[in-house]
């Protein structure tokens, strides 16, 4: 799906919760910490198949954020890609989760620092085995990570730019979980006027609704519910990443000053 709107993504980061209480929704909301994938590397990784693919998944999900914070600190393309996936192979490994510390909360902060240590000590080992000769792999189109990491903020600082990276992350996870319970529901089209918002060669709401056969308020409602999910989505995916729930609201206040920075 193509990015919505600057200010669709902060909405997206913004809207209240407004799920109906007891609905399933809800339910699945309040229980989110009982499964999520940080939670779950958190307490078990070490002897736990369980928590090993929480941190396979969660590797793979924020793959490209590692990339751009190893390509800011001077590496070519080539070697960037490299290092990120020797960096992911040494973290899949138990000696690579041997610094995870409940405190830490975030699973971006973590990763953030886990990627400054495995830079300072790389150019220290040896390297006579091909860099992650018989390790796990986590795989990513190299060129496709390269043209978004050129997309970005020129002269961004490192870690300015692995947040913002982190952040369009989520907000691309949500627009895919959003389009996949639209499509299931026929309502595909609504996401992409939703999509079009802001653009002055768009047609107009009106407009719209007359090519689909639908009033206009039922049009306007469709809307505000494509956005309230989404924001709902976000936060799930947020929860996916911290240790406690009291965590979300500060993490999406951050990562909503980094997308209007």
């Amino acid at each position: 799906m193509e990015p919505l709107p600057a200010s669709d993504d902060r909405r997206a980061l913004s809207e209240p919760r407004t799920l109906p209480p007891g609905s399933d929704a809800e339910c699945k909301g309040a229980g989110v910490f009982a499964t999520t994938r940080w939670s779950v590397v958190l307490g078990a990784a070490h002897d736990s198949e369980g928590g090993r693919a929480a941190l396979e998944w969660l590797c793979r999900t924020y793959w490209f954020p590692v990339y751009a914070l190893v390509r800011r600190q001077g590496f070519d393309p080539d070697t960037a890609r490299d290092f990120t996936q020797d960096f992911f192979a040494h973290l899949l490994r138990n000696d690579g989760l041997t610094r995870v510390r409940p405190e830490r909360g975030r699973f971006r902060s973590f990763l953030s620092q886990s990627v400054r240590n495995f830079l300072a000590d790389a150019w220290d080992r040896s390297r006579a085995q091909k860099r992650g000769g018989g390790a796990e792999h986590v795989s990513i189109e190299a060129e496709a990570a390269e043209g978004r990491f050129l997309g970005g903020l020129e002269h961004a600082s490192p870690d300015r730019l692995f947040d913002r990276a982190w952040a369009e992350q989520l907000l691309s996870q949500s627009r895919e979980r959003l389009s996949e319970e639209w499509r299931a529901n026929g309502l595909e089209s609504i996401l992409g006027i939703l999509e079009r918002a802001g653009d002055r060669t768009a047609p107009g709401l009106a407009e719209e609704a007359a090519r689909l056969g639908m009033p206009l308020n039922t049009l306007k409602s469709h809307l505000h519910r494509a956005r309230r999910r989404q924001a709902e989505l976000v936060r799930e995916l947020i929860a996916e990443t911290v240790e406690s729930p009291m965590d979300i609201e500060d993490e999406l206040q951050h990562l909503m000053r980094v997308l209007a920075g």
